[in-house]
């Protein structure tokens, strides 16, 4: 039981990094890797985010 606590937190803190990433993405105003670092995500995440291909 504990262990489905944990994973749900974990959910939880991703889709709140996730929604804040898209906060900063519509805002225009960074860079894919400077919303990447202040979110705590991949650049790789933030890139599918914003539909950035990756090179």
């Amino acid at each position: 039981m504990c262990q489905l606590f944990e994973d749900l937190v974990e959910i939880r803190v991703m889709e709140e990094k996730m929604a804040f990433a898209r906060r900063l993405v519509a805002r225009g105003k960074q860079t894919v890797e400077e919303i990447a670092e202040d979110a705590d995500l991949l650049i790789e995440v933030v890139r599918d985010l914003t539909g950035l291909q990756l090179t």
